[in-house]
């Protein structure tokens, strides 16, 4: 079987004169720029009630099967396609804490883009070349890289590039390729990037065989046979979870809708600054397969092109083009920048005297300044009080309201780790993993209006209807983002039901007037100013607990709810 360029490595140029201090230094620089753009992004939406979910198993010890911290559908079938990376911040905030969390998403970058550095020095780079080449791929990866399940899929990405490489050196490919089936178990427990893992996987397998057909001019059935197994056995890991066969079920149902509400599974066009890293790589990887002079592997080439292909319908895809860029192009890259170089025949000078001495001062001053930003941008770590309704969930605190709340889609699991166990929410990010698309569609109902610019609804729903949100369930409050939820605030602003208790520059809070009978309830002071609060909360921002433990707390959201009705005036 003829084997492909994932086996071959070509000598790189030499490192010619370069001091080894200014080559280590310029080392430095590029790992305090990767670090520096892997830290960027500090609190995601999703990452409390990720969380929360997973210490909720940790201390129930038992798999949730139905959807917990919500009053609307407490009964619905959960198919929770996250679990084994719930349970990994669940432990690693009691554990480290959530500044822990934070240092350790960022090592785990420095980890997968050395790993791919190694990799291309193998293939013949030298050691500077490789983590040069690698700042677009770290670029494409800074938007998405927060602490979220897609961390999981990038660096299981990464295991199954590296796998295919680690296949081809072998006269049987296709044996080791085996290897990948517990990677995709472990992938399918972990994050639905698994998808694309397996159409990956498949392409890879299909597009070997393709190769060998046509290089030894014969159709081989024994491979065949394999690549077929291999290709079922794929799939087969889909089914290879708590829920069996309705994990699959539940991707072929959730995948056949589009969803214009949520702006990360947006196309590239509508994707925004992640838009213009995509048109870079996507240059830099044209330039390098039309300039080279090296070998250009079809399968690894058609592989790159069918990746690089899937961030035009959802730009949520990019850190995985960025990846294989990272693994496929920069020695076709180094070899367009060799073949088109000015050539000189001098002697390039040696670095001494004065002039050494100047060079290591900038240098180090250059160091000290990004090393002094990565602080930094690890100590803005919290909960900003401008992005977040900190302000407004310690007013419900202070005076003890709680209960079923309607919360803005983005503030959702925020409110519901930091209010549990006495507060449940109608609606959060889990989406259809644990509610009907009708509940789905009544919360953006609310929040958007007649507005279908951004609306996908299924028929059960119903003419669109912002009352429906506030009907089902029976909620008592709601709390909306006053930029983004216009529609929905002038909405409640108007409803003789509904009475303003709460707004600062970013939140309103209203209480359903009728909700209790008891004196707080009406003694209850409102507190208005269109002041933007300001400041960073301590994580996780929750009024009445922190540190490692916060999310640790007795009885559970969803027991309450079914106790007490989930009205606890």
């Amino acid at each position: 079987m003829t084997k492909h360029s994932f086996n071959s490595t070509q000598p790189g140029p030499p490192h010619g004169t370069m001091p080894r201090w200014l080559e280590w230094g310029m080392l430095a620089l590029l790992q305090l720029s990767f670090a520096l753009l892997l830290s960027w992004r500090t609190v995601d939406a999703d990452l409390w009630g990720h969380i929360q979910y997973g210490q909720d198993w940790i201390t129930s010890g038992s798999l949730p099967q139905t959807a917990t911290h919500t009053f609307t559908t407490p009964d619905h079938p959960w198919i929770n396609h996250e679990n084994l990376f719930e349970l990994t911040v669940a432990c690693g905030q009691r554990w480290f804490g959530g500044y822990g969390l934070m240092i350790g998403k960022g090592l785990l970058g420095l980890a997968l883009l050395n790993f791919i550095a190694w990799r291309l020095q193998l293939r013949g780079l030298s050691r500077l070349a490789a983590t040069t080449s690698l700042l677009p791929a770290a670029a494409g990866l800074a938007e998405y890289w927060q602490i979220r399940p897609q961390l999981f899929s990038f660096v299981l990405f990464t295991a199954l590039l590296w796998l295919f490489e680690f296949s081809a050196r072998s006269p049987n490919t296709l044996r080791r390729l085996w290897l990948a089936v517990p990677l995709l178990i472990v992938w399918t427990n972990s994050h639905g990037g698994v998808l694309a893992g397996i159409c990956v996987f498949i392409a890879f397998v299909t597009l070997h065989l393709l190769q060998h057909c046509l290089l030894n001019r014969t159709v081989s059935w024994r491979p065949l046979i394999t690549g077929a197994a291999l290709c079922l056995a794929a799939a087969g890991t889909l089914f290879v979870n708590p829920y069996g066969a309705a994990l699959p079920r539940w991707y072929a149902v959730s995948l056949s809708a589009p969803r214009p509400e949520v702006s990360e599974w947006a196309g590239l066009l509508d994707g925004g600054p992640a838009g213009f890293i995509f048109a870079a790589l996507a240059i830099l990887t044209v330039a390098g397969l039309l300039l080279t002079d090296r070998r250009r592997d079809p399968v690894e080439t058609a592989l790159l092109l069918i990746i690089a292909a899937q961030p035009l319908g959802h730009i949520r895809h990019l850190p995985f083009f960025a990846i294989a860029f990272g693994f496929w192009m920069p020695d076709h890259l180094q070899a367009a920048w060799q073949r088109f170089r000015p050539r000189s025949n001098t002697t390039p000078a040696r670095i001494h005297g004065i002039g050494a001495t100047l060079l290591k001062f900038e240098l180090a001053a250059l160091i000290t300044g990004m090393l002094a930003a990565v602080v930094i941008a690890q100590g803005r770590f919290g909960v900003p009080r401008d992005e977040y309704p900190v302000d407004a969930v310690e007013f419900m605190h202070r005076n003890h309201l709680h209960g079923r709340l309607v919360v803005t889609f983005d503030w959702a699991q925020y409110a519901l780790a930091a209010l549990a166990p006495h507060t449940t929410v109608s609606f959060d990010g889990r989406y259809d993993t644990c509610y009907p698309m009708q509940v789905v569609d009544w919360h953006f109902d609310l929040l958007f209006g007649p507005d279908y610019r951004r609306r996908y609804r299924v028929p059960e729903s119903g003419p669109i209807s912002q009352q429906q949100a506030l009907d089902f369930g029976n909620p008592n409050l709601v709390l909306l983002n006053r930029q983004a939820d216009q529609p929905a605030v002038r909405f409640l602003q108007q409803h003789a039901d509904w009475q303003l208790v709460y707004q600062d520059g970013l939140a309103c809070l209203f209480r359903r007037r009728n909700a209790g009978s008891e004196s707080n309830a009406h003694d209850l002071q409102p507190s208005t100013t269109d002041d933007m609060p300001t400041g960073i909360a301590e994580w996780p921002a929750f009024p009445d607990r922190g540190g490692r433990l916060a999310f640790l707390h007795q009885p559970s959201a969803n027991q309450i709810s079914r106790r007490s009705g989930g009205d606890t005036w």
